[in-house]
């Protein structure tokens, strides 16, 4: 195979070829054409709740499983949770299944992950939704990406629908950059806010990122700024109730105590909520949170 110019011929090599193909034929996997692995685990859903319980977690990629899966099994607060929410785990193909699916079939739960990025290893980091009850509609909502300088990514939320008794409950789950200030913060979440203003009953839950500084050029932290307050804030202004504002802390860095994650409803009636600061199995603590079902049942009270 040769290229004939002004009488020569060059000799071009196969891998370069079909290198050239792939970038004209767009046939590279990028970031945004990794699609979401679901499973549905539960055959025969269990009897429907008077209360729900949601949990909330960033999980530092699920590295150690088996002791994140002990904590679910076993906290008092966290066990039989109907609903998981995950931030930052991962899939890897030198392991025998991803990440979610080894843990939801540990807990017996169905399951959705959505990738939002490729590892070193040609592996994915994302998110995932866990549930006793069947997910359907399931949706990857791309957010707005800012040019962090380093470390930029990009980012998603992940919603699904739960069907409980007849009634439905539309699940968001995110995570935002951590170099922004609260403005950029609320433009990237917006998405998701607005998604959810269309249900009559959402949970909006994540690692929010919020972090006290304001970032100049969203690498230097030059300021002190309360971004969870302007998140709970905002989500007010939206209609959205904000059960876990006094909660505290969800960094497990000592130094560093900041409230990154939360939980957002609307439509829904919260019995409690809370943070686990008890359970160690990652970085950040994990989120409770009980609402009445069902939701008319939960509004005329």
């Amino acid at each position: 195979m040769g290229a004939r110019l002004a009488g020569k011929t060059f000799r071009l090599p196969l891998v370069f070829l079909l290198g050239v193909l792939l970038v004209f034929s767009g046939g590279s996997r990028g970031e945004g054409d990794l699609p979401p692995e679901s499973g549905q685990l539960v055959l025969v859903p269990p009897s429907v709740p008077a209360v729900l319980r949601l949990v909330s977690y960033n999980v530092h990629s699920g590295r150690e499983l088996s002791r994140l899966t002990e904590a679910l099994e076993n906290h008092p607060r966290l066990r039989a949770a109907d609903v998981l929410l995950l931030q930052e785990i991962e899939s890897h193909p030198s392991e025998s299944a991803s990440r979610t699916r080894r843990l939801a079939e540990a807990l017996r739960l169905n399951y959705v992950y959505a990738p939002a990025r490729l590892t070193a290893d040609g592996g994915t980091h994302g998110l995932a939704i866990l549930s006793r009850f069947p997910l359907s509609d399931i949706e990857v909502l791309p957010l707005k990406q800012y040019n962090l300088h380093r470390n930029t990514r990009r980012r998603i939320a992940l919603s699904a629908t739960v069907q409980i008794g007849g009634h439905a409950l539309r699940l968001y789950n995110l995570h935002l950059d951590t170099r922004l200030n609260s403005g950029d913060r609320l433009e990237q979440l917006r998405p998701a806010v607005e998604a959810a203003l269309g249900q009559p009953a959402a949970v909006v839950g994540g690692d929010f990122n919020t972090n006290a500084f304001r970032w100049l050029f969203h690498v230097v932290p030059v300021f002190r700024s309360d971004q969870a307050a302007a998140v709970d804030e905002f989500m007010k202004e939206k209609g959205f109730d904000v059960p876990l504002a006094e909660a505290g802390a969800t960094s497990r860095k000592a130094w560093l105590p900041l409230r990154l994650d939360s939980l957002y409803t609307r439509g829904v009636r919260v019995q409690g909520a809370g943070v686990e600061r008890s359970v160690d199995a990652s970085d950040h603590a994990p989120l409770w949170m009980e609402i009445a079902w069902p939701p008319e049942a939960a509004a005329g009270q």
